[in-house]
């Protein structure tokens, strides 16, 4: 009979231990030179004498009293070993390659959102634009905590695990319950499952008669072409100016970013460049004249602006050839390498970091190992007031920096906008806060929208859309069903909260019926950001630098 005694357990947790120490050892000093040689068919031995480590692999495969599977024993510590370096070093497992790739590339059938998996919390990342949990109300920041009857938060699940309970044949019926920051009660969603497109194009419309907006996703695989064609059709639409739209924006492929970039500057400038301790330094160059370098142009960046969306608007900014409008973006300037095993697996490791062409590292501060601490980043610049007011935002003035034209700039993680914008909160109110919880808003347009979608469709618009909506008294009946649901306001409604849900309720019926342009043209009288944006374009006289 076998023992459990604390005295029993503890040779396995010294072996696991031990297998700890060589797998770091061998990803310091071995498997980034085997990755690096073998994917160009070299061979390569390490020409190191057997360390001490290696020694005591050895001995436990051939002496130790069990039968131990040495795989098993690597696929549980290398987590461990990479969850000891910084936060976006990661080890990949086989099985979860192709899931990892798939954003960036292709179409799946599930419910159309990205997320990190931090602390054991599903936390949402990005929303695919049209897909069935943008339908559905889910937000970026959502923490899922249950899918169907399954609880996949605070209980270690695999990666692979949630994508499993959260994919499905298009079609199918998920319920899933989340937590939203801010809202003491959890939000259910019920989400159909349905064919998830790959466009990094969120949108692109005309917002005035002169000034079109492109929002970016994500840099993919496809990007360049999607962002020509884009520009494309707004041009043939009259646009003059252009906002390009980066909130939300995670990054992607570093290749789509420097394309991006390279249309809106002149041959020879700088667009970043990496240096890390083995890799030296390598220069991003814009390679021709750009095809939109004489284009008026503002940058739209928030707090989920990341990597790849930040060495553009560095780039744009350190050249003087933007205006940047927003809040500070994420902070992210770390570049991965990934190293692909023969098994499938792989190790993106931190290879270098970003430096903006002024000099500016983009990464932000963090603690190796602490992931915690590094997502909470976010939550401290909420509660120190830096969302709301300029004032509150540190400036290391250690860090200094200028600009091709002379101006200054502050390093010290992220993008800091040349025209900062404040999150609105006019009109967030307890009922409007009980309302948005709920997602009732999303759910009374969609009934609205059914129950009246042959009219709605008929008219040719978002303007004459919105006269129609307020003459037959839309909001009015949203009252009334929010009353059916138990949600009653403490006394009259105040002008702001009733304006922010009516465009709100006004926009979801329009995207409901048409398309996100609808949509968008409708929910940019509540978007200030995207307002000044815009202003910034419309007046050069005050915003010189958003010109060329």
């Amino acid at each position: 009979m076998e023992s459990n005694t604390p005295q029993s357990r503890r040779p396995r947790r010294l072996l696991v231990f031990a297998v700890l120490l060589l797998l770091l050892n061998l990803l310091l000093l071995g498997m980034l030179f085997y990755g690096r040689f073998s994917r160009s068919g070299g061979g390569f031995r390490m020409l190191l004498p057997q360390s001490k480590l290696q020694r005591v692999l050895r001995l436990v495969s051939a002496a130790y009293v069990d039968s131990v599977s040495l795989s098993d024993l690597e696929e549980k510590a290398i987590p461990e070993v990479v969850g000891q370096l910084d936060p976006h070093s990661s080890y990949i497992p086989a099985e979860e390659m192709a899931q990892v790739a798939e954003p960036l590339r292709g179409d799946f059938d599930g419910i159309g959102v990205t997320f990190n998996m931090l602390t054991d919390t599903v936390i949402v990342q990005s929303i695919i634009a049209g897909g069935p949990s943008e339908r559905a109300g889910v937000q970026i920041g959502d923490r899922f905590i249950r899918v169907d009857t399954t609880k996949i938060a605070g209980v270690k699940m695999p990666q692979d695990s949630v994508v499993h309970l959260l994919r499905g044949p298009r079609g199918t019926l998920v319920t899933v319950h989340a937590e939203r920051p801010g809202v003491e009660q959890e939000v259910v969603f019920e989400i159909r499952r349905d064919k998830i497109p790959i466009n990094s194009v969120e949108i692109a419309y005309m917002a005035t008669e002169k000034v079109g907006v492109i929002r970016l996703s994500r840099f993919a695989q496809t990007t360049p072409q999607d962002f020509q064609e884009a520009v494309i059709r707004l041009a043939a639409q009259g646009m003059e100016a252009l906002v390009l739209d980066l909130r939300d924006n995670g990054g992607g492929f570093l290749e789509a970013a420097n394309f991006i970039a390279s249309l809106f500057l002149q041959q020879g400038q700088l667009i970043v460049y990496t240096e890390g301790r083995a890799s030296g330094r390598h220069d991003l160059i814009c390679e021709s004249e750009g095809s939109l370098r004489n284009i008026p142009l503002s940058i739209v960046i928030n707090e989920f602006s990341a990597s790849a969306s930040e060495i553009v608007a560095g780039a744009m900014q350190d050249n003087d050839r933007a205006l940047i409008v927003g809040r500070r973006s994420f902070g992210k300037g770390l570049v991965q390498e990934q190293f692909e095993f023969p098994d499938g697996s792989g190790l993106r490791l931190t290879t270098s970091r970003y430096y903006t062409p002024s000099g500016r590292c983009i990464q932000k501060a963090y603690t190796l190992g602490d992931e915690a601490g590094y997502e909470q980043e976010l939550g401290t610049r909420f509660a120190h007031g830096e969302l709301l007011d300029a004032d509150s935002i540190h400036q290391d003035t250690l860090q200094r920096f200028h600009t091709v034209g002379g101006r200054t700039v502050y390093g010290g993680g992220g993008i800091m906008p040349d025209v900062f914008v404040p999150i609105d909160t006019t009109g967030v109110t307890p009922f409007y806060q009980q309302v948005t919880r709920r997602v009732l808003h999303f759910r009374y347009a969609q009934r609205y929208a059914d129950a009246h979608r042959e009219v709605l469709k008929g008219l040719d618009s978002p303007e004459s859309m919105r006269r129609w909506l307020q003459e037959h008294n839309a909001f009015g009946d949203f009252l009334q069903y929010l009353a059916s649901q138990g949600v009653r306001p403490k006394g009259r409604i105040s002008p702001e909260t009733r304006r922010l849900l009516e465009i709100q309720l006004f926009a979801n019926i329009a995207r409901s019926v048409h398309d996100n342009a609808w949509f968008y043209l409708m929910i940019q009288d509540i978007d200030t950001t995207l307002q000044k944006a815009v202003e910034v374009l419309e007046k050069p006289e005050k915003y010189p630098l958003a010109g060329v």
